[in-house]
């Protein structure tokens, strides 16, 4: 059986075959249930991961740090959390353990948590360390699982997955905001509690995938000679990911560090927005992207994947100069439209790595979710160099530099035609 048509029918053959969880799905295969249970397992772990970011001016602060001292927190998580992932990947290709997942969840809250707690530095940047082990451990197993249960439309399943994490990502800005305001870091421990409850409900209702991978398991010689095959194609998308990656995780850094300058001194009802102000633009750049993926998911089942990538680009460009150049509130609708723009394109590279790789879908997963990340992340201590030695507004400036780069090589990545030629000399050899 074609992998393809394993994924369209495989919500079917998994109820059937396990009848004690057997949930009713559509005549498409479109399992409700697992997908929106998969997007939450996506909300909780990105919104733990994403409780670093708005504590970076409060850090920094504290302990006096370089901008490229604070950014090189995020790319310490960026290295555990991401370039580890084709590791996980290729566990999650071979044994489909959905434990892996649901441990991830419950590694990466408690462990970011305890941010509240951390002693100096050093203890904040072995948190952060560890605590990226948790989220490479769930994305490759649940970028694999989305698929399965989402029936004839992949990409609208995927597009929920994505936007499960960038939700989580979006809201926890003001969660940690208000949760230090008015508690102090020493509270954020308490917030455990939910990620250990998505963390037993992935277990016990995730879908299974050991028969699958039992049934269709590559060996890491077969999967480097899938990945060989289509070295080219593959190398262009991750390279583009890679400096999306490094745009995105540049502005969940920069935008609490540049806008809590451009914000200082605001007030309302006699409150200091500060560091409120920051986390709000966070947060709207964030939300926006949620958006941006639901909708280019949708687009890229209508429209191609290729397109939707391409403007993902160049759309984002003019709009990302005018948030950081605007006066005031201006900024806000400027950077929602931004990271409308730049986020759209994420559930499109991820099947398009999967339908590169389509017997290796975890491996796939943790390519675009994971090695291409943590490449871009990485490269974020570059941004705080550029900060340190020519002020932060040409650091942001230069992440600009860097969309306008990705959008001409974006026109370098292959249509869907040539993907589904790809697949097909794939599957032939």
């Amino acid at each position: 059986m074609s992998p393809t048509k394993l994924y369209i029918i495989s919500a079917h053959t998994w109820q059937s075959s396990n009848p004690s969880r057997g949930v009713k799905t559509a005549d498409d295969g479109f399992d409700k249930l697992r997908v929106f249970l998969l997007g939450l397992g996506h909300f909780t772990v990105d919104v733990y991961a994403n409780l670093l970011p708005p504590l970076l001016p409060i850090f920094k602060e504290m302990y006096g740090l370089s901008y490229a001292a604070t950014a090189g927190l995020t790319s310490m998580f960026a290295v555990t959390s991401t370039l580890i992932q084709p590791i996980f990947g290729f566990i999650a290709d071979s044994y489909g353990k959905k434990w892996i997942a649901a441990m991830g969840v419950a590694w990466i809250s408690i462990l970011m948590c305890l941010l509240g707690v951390a002693p100096g530095y050093a203890a904040i940047v072995a948190i952060v360390a560890f605590a990226g082990v948790g989220s490479a451990m769930f994305h490759p197993q649940g970028a694999a699982m989305v698929p399965k249960v989402s029936g004839d439309h992949k990409g609208v399943g995927v597009s929920i997955f994505a936007a499960g994490g960038s939700i989580g990502y979006s809201l926890m800005p003001l969660f940690a905001v208000m949760i230090v305001g008015w508690f102090g870091l020493h509270s954020l421990p308490l917030l455990i509690g939910p990620g250990l409850i998505v963390s037993y409900l992935l277990y016990r209702y995730a879908p299974d995938m050991e028969e699958d991978c039992a049934k269709n398991r590559v060996d890491l010689g077969e999967m480097l000679r899938c990945m060989g095959q289509v070295k080219v194609p593959l190398g262009i998308l991750v390279t583009v990911v890679s400096l999306r990656s490094w745009i995105c995780t540049g502005m969940i850094t920069f935008i609490p560090l540049y806008f809590a300058l451009h914000f200082k001194g605001w007030t309302f009802m006699g409150a200091d927005l500060t560091y409120a102000a920051p986390g709000i633009t966070l947060f709207i750049f964030l939300i926006a992207n949620a958006i941006g993926g639901i909708i280019g998911g949708w687009a890229s089942d209508h429209y191609g994947k290729k397109e939707v990538l391409v403007a993902s680009f160049f759309g984002s460009i003019p709009f990302f100069y005018l948030a950081f150049t605007s006066p005031d509130l201006l900024v806000w609708p400027f950077m929602a439209i931004a990271g409308g723009f730049i986020y759209a394109a994420f559930p499109s590279t991820v099947l398009q790595a999967q339908e590169l790789l389509p017997k290796t879908q975890g491996m796939a997963g943790g390519l675009i979710l994971g090695f291409a990340n943590g490449v871009g992340g990485l490269l974020v201590l570059l941004t705080g160099v550029i900060s340190d030695h020519f002020g932060i507004f040409n650091g942001v400036l230069s992440l600009i530099l860097i969309t306008v780069v990705a959008a001409f090589l974006s026109l370098a990545v292959p249509g869907d035609k040539a993907l589904k030629m790809e697949q097909e000399q794939s599957s032939w050899n």
